[in-house]
């Protein structure tokens, strides 16, 4: 049950997670902030939260650390980095509504992410 049970935390705490991120993205975009600058500060503060959650919880009881935390928030910048690049494609490019593209793109971070984070981010996976 181990590589389940890790992959089963690891989405408990993305899903909580994305709801946090589309949350906040959804409330800045209705607040009139920028879809850009909304994605951002979703991102900092999930991802901020998703570190904590997966260190103690998905992969059982690592001490977080800056450099894990900094690692982390590089890899998550980077999942979300492509995540606004098809973010913009779609809005811009395809018009699409900007929530509704936002809600299409959201599988794309968690897979970027657990590949990542498992792999190079967290020392006892």
């Amino acid at each position: 049950m181990g590589r389940f049970g890790e992959l089963a935390r690891f989405g408990l705490v993305g899903g909580f997670n994305a709801a946090t991120y589309f949350g906040g993205y959804t409330a800045g975009v209705l607040l009139g902030v920028p879809y850009l600058i909304s994605a951002f500060v979703a991102f900092v503060l999930s991802a901020s939260l998703g570190y904590w959650l997966h260190e103690h919880w998905t992969f059982k009881g690592a001490q977080p650390t800056v450099r894990g935390w900094i690692s982390w928030l590089a890899a998550q910048g980077g999942a979300t980095g492509l995540n606004l690049v098809l973010l913009a494609a779609l809005v811009d490019g395809f018009d699409v509504n900007k929530i509704l593209a936002q809600a299409v793109l959201l599988p794309v971070t968690p897979v970027v992410t657990y590949l990542v984070g498992r792999r190079w981010v967290f020392s006892r996976a």
